[in-house]
């Protein structure tokens, strides 16, 4: 692609999980006070027993530990060769100049060990499956588990299909870029509910997740049991763009992070659990 380069990528060996937790999108629950939170390390396992949410009056703590290390079978591949006729972008669109036939890098799903896999009845099941990745919430607890993938940068437009299983009103699924931190816990979320809503947060290591931009509805979104959405994630400085099907959504400025990792992930709310199934990233440089 002219004007395109790539960054070198980060040995798989950093891959891992985040995790964090909110205990104000705990769905339907008006136990706690909005601003308790808590924000944990995922780790390769966890211990038999989970420690409880803290009180009103506990200061939210995080441990590091080490990203695990799986066996490395292979990394993602470089995007296709530009086709003829790549899709036509509106004027104004902030993708302009980026050849949307000819991503830098491609992920199909393949391959194993390209993301983070996680297995955790009390927490999440992340895990491989030939041509895609099943990311499972197993609590409407208000935490959130994501599995970060090797691939890195700063500038960028990503994109990734999902497809929604049973769900609910803010049941939810996502995608994470400049993803950072010992313990992987901090970076952008943009995020699709089964009722058609989007929303961004930031999420930042040992404190509450900070709201860019509430639930907001979107025709563009296409809704309920089984409802498959490609999602699109342009960060480019502190311009930060989501997509649903190609269509722009609102944009959002924030000059928190600048360079990480890709994440991926499920979050039930308004069910007892809920899994998004992902395949085929994309991946953009964007280059002044």
């Amino acid at each position: 692609m002219t004007g395109r380069r790539f960054l070198p990528l980060l040995l798989l060996l950093t891959l891992s999980a985040g995790c964090t937790r909110s205990l104000t999108e705990v769905g339907g629950s008006a136990a706690l006070p909005e601003q308790i939170a808590q924000t944990l390390t995922a780790a390769p396992s966890l211990p038999p027993t989970r420690t409880p949410p803290p009180s009103a009056t506990t200061q939210p703590t995080a441990t590091s530990q080490p990203p695990p290390s799986p066996t490395i079978t292979s990394t993602p591949t470089v995007g296709p060769s530009p086709t003829p006729t790549p899709p036509e972008l509106p004027e104004g669109d902030p993708r302009q100049g980026l050849n949307l036939a000819a991503p830098d890098l491609t992920d199909d799903f393949s391959v194993r060990y390209g993301w983070f896999e996680y297995n955790d009845a009390n927490a999440a099941t992340i895990v491989w499956q030939r041509g895609q990745l099943s990311a499972t919430d197993n609590r409407a607890d208000g935490f959130l588990w994501w599995s970060t993938s090797g691939q890195t940068a700063n500038d960028l437009y990503a994109e990734i299909t999902a497809t929604m299983g049973e769900c609910q009103a803010k049941d939810a699924y996502g995608l994470a870029v400049r993803i950072g931190g010992i313990s992987y816990d901090r970076g952008y979320t943009l995020e699709f509910s089964c009722d058609g809503h989007y929303r961004m947060r930031r999420f930042i290591s040992g404190q509450l997740p900070e709201l860019l931009l509430d639930w907001t509805p979107s025709e563009a979104i296409n809704q309920g049991n089984g409802a498959i959405n490609r999602l699109g994630f342009l960060a480019e400085g502190d311009l930060l763009v989501g997509f649903a099907n190609g269509q722009s959504l609102t944009e959002v400025n924030d000059s928190a992070y600048v360079f990480g990792n890709f994440g991926l992930f499920a979050e039930a709310r308004d069910s007892d659990s809920v899994t998004a199934v992902f395949q085929d990233f994309a991946l953009w440089y964007l280059q002044p």
